[in-house]
């Protein structure tokens, strides 16, 4: 296992015991003329806005790269996709499904409970499963060589924050969802400010809370340096930062967040404004122009489509897929992990790897603030860390 010097490892429990698909049940074969790819995330519920991003990213990369064929050794590319609507039991529903029609490739999910959820059943089935959003660090590692990730990790967002100062003996309240997604930000952000002397507090906030005056309340009353906030929920944020403003926590308290996805950018920048916020960003339109990216951009605004937060990853995904069938015409699945494992590949916001011991995608991260222009709040770059490796 290949050491890393920036941050630690941890563990928690998976979250659901692996199913296998039973022995009596035939699985057809994949019709020479067709690959079947499974596509599993969120297209409704709290989480939609990731998903749609992602599977339209997916999509385009997947005829970009294919010179609009969409097709490799001859064979059709045929997606099948599901909505999991987070829900690690409707997203089990679905793999379980794909596996029995023969799928040997599946891709997906910006839930963190859910690529938790499906890794074991990768492995005890044996078959390739390509996680999408979801940022938890513990969705790839090595223990499981049949999961990979097209997006970064909880670590990984927090990369930029190596150099906040002053951090030693300051007190960071950890703001999260209490779910997968929270959990995996709290180990995270532990790791990398607990060694630099960050003294911590938790704030837990249940993932069915309607009214978060509580919470911040909480969060005021815990006097902080710093308020880092780790929240998925997009149909909630809004409602989640303007309490904290509300009872006047970021008046006392520095707050530290990811930039998320475009809707937000006017509510988070009119909420934060004058808090001196920092922003870790994973990708926003336009951070790093590339021919792959002008293209993007291009065929977006001909289709009348909007890049967002996680169009990276469903770009990612779609060279990885095609990447794991080079060379693989019978979709030889052990095949398509040699062919991934340790691949560097130009991706849509720069050099990416994948590192060969426990599947993370070495990448770009970035540093950002949020900047007025005319009636609406825009990103603007501030530092690109490359090759970041959690």
């Amino acid at each position: 296992m290949r050491k890393h010097t920036s941050f630690m490892r941890f563990g928690i429990t998976a979250l659901s015991i692996a199913v296998l698909i039973p022995a009596g049940l035939s699985v057809p074969a994949q019709a020479a003329s067709e690959i079947k790819i499974g596509v599993i995330t969120s297209t409704s519920g709290p989480l939609k806005s990731y998903g749609d991003a992602y599977t339209d990213a997916l999509e385009w990369g997947l005829k970009y790269y294919t010179g609009g064929k969409m097709s490799v050794n001859g064979a059709k590319l045929v997606l099948t996709k599901k909505d999991d609507g987070a829900d690690p039991a409707s997203a089990t529903a679905s793999f379980k499904e794909m596996v029995g029609n023969g799928t040997k490739i599946i891709v997906g999910t910006a839930s963190s409970g859910v690529a938790l959820t499906l890794g074991p059943l990768a492995a005890q089935n044996k078959i390739l499963y390509i996680s999408g959003p979801a940022k938890n660090d513990l969705v790839t590692s090595s223990a499981n060589k049949y999961v990979f990730r097209s997006g970064n990790t909880s670590k990984q967002d927090l990369a930029p924050l190596a150099g906040i100062k002053p951090i030693k003996g300051k007190k960071v309240i950890l703001f999260v969802e209490d779910n997968a997604f929270g959990a995996g930000n709290i180990a995270a952000a532990r790791a990398l400010l607990g060694p630099k002397g960050a003294l911590f507090e938790e704030v837990k906030v249940s993932t069915t809370a309607t009214d978060f005056t509580p919470y911040s309340k909480k969060a005021l009353d815990a006097k902080g340096a710093y308020i880092f906030i780790a929240w998925s929920n997009a149909l909630t944020a809004g409602g989640m930062l303007t309490s904290l403003k509300q009872q006047g926590v970021f008046a006392t308290t520095r707050p530290i967040t990811g930039l998320a996805g475009v809707a937000s950018y006017d509510i988070y920048g009119t909420l934060f404004d004058g808090s001196n916020s920092i922003l870790t960003n994973s990708y926003f339109p336009g951070v790093i122009p590339n021919k792959v990216a002008t293209q993007l951009a291009s065929d977006y605004a001909a289709a009348g489509k909007s890049q967002d937060l996680f169009t990276d990853a469903g770009v990612n995904a779609a060279q990885m897929i095609l990447r794991a069938l080079y060379n693989n015409k019978g979709v030889d699945v052990q095949t398509a992990i040699s062919n991934l494992e340790g691949w560097t590949f130009s991706g849509i916001k720069g050099l990416t790897k994948v590192r060969a011991d426990d599947h993370v995608l070495i990448m770009p991260m970035f540093l950002v603030s949020l900047v007025k222009n005319g009636s609406h709040y825009q990103p603007v770059l501030l530092t690109t860390l490359r090759n970041v490796s959690p």
